[in-house]
């Protein structure tokens, strides 16, 4: 079946030729995440794909006084957009492509699984590593939360040069 042939009603039809999906990289100021996102762009122009960046504003469960709580609210959601649209414009330098924005809620980890598990176009998850610490969404990945995954976990050294 071509693509001329496929139904009116099959929303990959309207897509441009992919075949890589979406690579989905959590995004942080560390070191870890410009190898990872370095390396997503790589897969991206390898694969025909696409990227998307998350951020997740992490619940602290601050309850007092509700206009400082809103207040709170709206800084974090500040630094989240600009911590995107930095990452966005990186990914965009090294690869031509303007990647998916995620901003979530909660605790990271869950929200990953969240993303995962409701977004079918997502084909690898894709963290950063570095050798002098460890990145607890990783020991997490790797442990209690493996049976979360239902796509690859890519880990990417800080050190790869892609």
């Amino acid at each position: 079946m071509t693509k001329a042939e496929t139904k009116k009603d099959d929303v990959r039809s309207l897509l441009p030729d992919t075949d890589g999906g979406v690579f989905l990289v959590v995004v942080d100021d560390s070191s870890e995440f410009d190898a990872a996102l370095r390396r997503v762009a790589t897969l991206v122009k390898q694969k025909r794909g696409h990227a998307a960046v998350l951020y997740v504003i992490e619940d602290e469960g601050f309850l007092h006084w509700n206009f400082i709580e809103k207040q709170i609210q709206r800084d974090k959601r500040a630094e989240a957009e600009e911590a995107l649209w930095k990452a966005a414009q990186r990914f965009y330098e090294l690869s031509g492509c303007i990647p998916g924005i995620y901003i979530k809620e909660g605790k990271t980890y869950r929200e990953i699984a969240q993303i995962l598990n409701t977004d079918p176009t997502i084909r690898a998850l894709v963290l950063g590593a570095s050798s002098s610490s460890s990145n607890p969404l990783i020991s997490y990945f790797t442990g209690k939360g493996l049976s979360e995954l239902r796509v690859p976990l890519m880990i990417v050294p800080e050190t790869l040069n892609s």
